[in-house]
């Protein structure tokens, strides 16, 4: 059986997207956002006891994250522009599912890119992104030089990353 960490690693890794989309939503600063989503994740870890396993894991999530942003806003009103609670959580909650969307557009792009991979390629991708393992361990694994593995995962990531923009400029388009 999984472990309590575990449990809530994989609930949290698999929001963690939407939940900063919503977080950006409402603070429009990505470092902001990333904070106020650290935060939340302190947060709901800390009471994750309290979280029911029937319900939906992103919406407790995001009531924490909504706590976390108004406390950080509350926190920042020195700034002269104010917006009330309900209007930040609108558009919070816009912000987020425009995110949501465009994030599962870069997954299916994504997606398509790595089945484009060479073998080779693929393989390394799969030891350092699937199985966690560092390059050190991966140039024993495969019997490459430490640099030659960092060398063809830099390569490798900046072609995916040409893929997937070339991909959503074909998704936008059609």
């Amino acid at each position: 059986m999984a472990s309590k960490h575990d449990v809530f690693a994989e609930l949290f890794s698999k929001h963690q997207l939407r939940l900063f989309g919503y977080v950006f939503g409402l603070v429009r600063s990505q470092a902001d956002a990333r904070d106020i989503v650290q935060q939340t994740a302190i947060t709901a870890w800390q009471k994750f006891d309290q979280f029911d396993t029937s319900t939906d894991f992103f919406r407790w999530t995001v009531t924490i994250a909504k706590y976390e942003a108004l406390r950080f806003l509350t926190y920042q009103r020195r700034s002269a522009i104010y917006f009330d609670d309900e209007l930040m959580t609108q558009l919070g909650e816009d912000a987020a599912e425009l995110s949501n969307d465009y994030v599962e557009s870069e997954f299916n792009a994504l997606s398509q890119c790595l089945h484009k991979l060479t073998p080779t390629d693929a393989k390394l991708v799969e030891c350092r992104y699937e199985l966690g393992l560092g390059t050190r361990q991966i140039s024993e694994l495969l019997d490459r030089t430490q640099s030659s593995v960092c060398n063809s995962l830099k390569r490798i990531r900046s072609n995916l990353a040409r893929c997937i923009e070339m991909q959503l400029v074909r998704e936008e388009k059609s």
